[in-house]
């Protein structure tokens, strides 16, 4: 088996990162642009990290799933743009291959033996189309503003973006030639749309001002912020919820970002202390704005090194770590100093279910897990796990 070679080959299953399952002489193809069910055949790009399975490219449909539709996007193509995984079927249909992940990841990583009783999927208006906030595009040697391909230096130009917000694609329709490998981030705010030159972040920094549920927050124009125009709403809600169904004296908030979660569990406990721990500095200062009529202490540390550095006892803990997830050391301190629940916000699902095997090894019980499909087109999504002491 060779890069290039194209095989026929019968798909059974969704897997994680946007690819579909095969197996051709016993060895493991992740396929692109498949769907379960289907008989296609396929191109082989490269080896698969562990140099035993293959990643490949669907290249003609031989039986195709009654999910599968057209793609809305001229780019979305066997060597077009690398952005999207699932503009061949549709929304919903998206997200029940992205449940079946979260199930299989927590199942196999996380021995979680009811994943599929606690485990459910929510869309997120708006659902397909025009729903991101923020976008990063390149220029290629012509001066064209595009994205890279799949697994490819070569950058697909592109014109108008699906799935960003129409005012983001405004911005990229009249935009100038740039210079060949320019980067540049184009930033929806609640006020306007505005361009920052990826090379010169600090400088462009801009200061922006975003409203969730009619709360304005201060935050960095090409700083973090979740990019579906109604995550953040989301988010906040959940956790509001979930936090005013018990006291709070005191709360740790973990890799806190601008503050939103914090400021959620604070709406009904104005009164409660808190720490928000978040290891980007401009974050941190815009967290110090937007929660500073609050007992909160918001330091600019890594997650890492401050929780052993504390000794305190929270009665809730709410974290939103990054793709690689909290850790094994830092999770069983997360364990060891919650005192009533833990809500964790995840990004990658793999990562959820090997923090989880740590809780529950440490006496910790996962009472559900509510996905939100806040990347359609995409195979990313959120997760919100809650645990309560066992």
């Amino acid at each position: 088996m060779n890069p290039g070679d194209v095989l026929t080959l019968n798909i059974e299953k969704v897997a994680h990162g946007g690819f579909c399952i095969a197996r051709h002489e016993g060895i493991v193809i992740f396929v692109r642009h498949a769907l379960p069910n289907e008989k296609v055949e396929a191109k082989l790009i490269s080896l698969a990290p562990g140099k035993k399975s293959w990643f490949a490219q669907t290249t003609k449909i031989i039986n195709a799933s009654k999910y599968r539709r057209e793609s809305p996007c001229e780019y979305f193509h066997e060597n077009g743009c690398g952005g999207c995984d699932f503009q061949h079927t549709t929304s919903s249909y998206q997200r029940s291959l992205k449940l079946e992940v979260l199930i299989e990841q927590l199942q196999r990583l996380g021995n979680v033996t009811n994943a599929r009783e606690i485990c459910r999927i929510n869309a997120v208006e708006p659902e397909e189309k025009y729903w991101r906030t923020k976008i990063r595009v390149i220029a290629n040697e012509k001066g064209e503003w595009g994205f890279r391909k799949f697994k490819d230096h070569q950058i697909q130009p592109i014109k108008k973006c699906l799935i960003a917000d129409e005012s983001i694609n405004q911005i990229l329709e009249t935009l100038p030639s740039g210079q060949a490998n320019e980067e540049i981030s184009i930033v929806k705010s609640d006020e306007e749309t505005i361009v920052i030159p990826v090379q010169n972040r600090i400088k462009n920094n801009l200061s922006i001002k975003r409203n969730v549920l009619g709360i304005d927050f201060e935050s960095q124009g090409s700083g973090f912020w979740q990019v579906h125009q109604n995550a953040a709403h989301t988010l906040m809600t959940v956790v509001e919820n979930e936090s005013k169904k018990m006291e709070i004296n005191n709360f740790l908030d973990l890799y806190s970002g601008v503050g939103i979660l914090g400021r959620a569990i604070l709406k009904n406990h104005p009164q409660a202390k808190g720490y928000a721990i978040e290891s980007e500095k401009d974050a941190t200062k815009s967290a110090l704005a937007n929660l500073k009529e609050f007992k909160v202490k918001c330091l600019s540390q890594k997650v890492d090194k401050w929780i052993f550095s504390n000794s305190e006892k929270f009665d809730l803990v709410v974290l939103d770590p990054p793709r690689s997830g909290a850790g094994v050391k830092v999770m069983k301190e997360i364990c060891k100093k919650t005192l009533s629940k833990i809500i964790y916000i995840a990004c990658d699902p793999a990562s959820l279910a090997r923090d989880v095997a740590v809780a529950e090894d440490k006496g910790w019980k996962l009472v559900k897990v509510d996905a939100y499909d806040f990347f359609p087109m995409t195979h990313h999504f959120e997760s919100v796990a809650i645990f309560t002491r066992a």
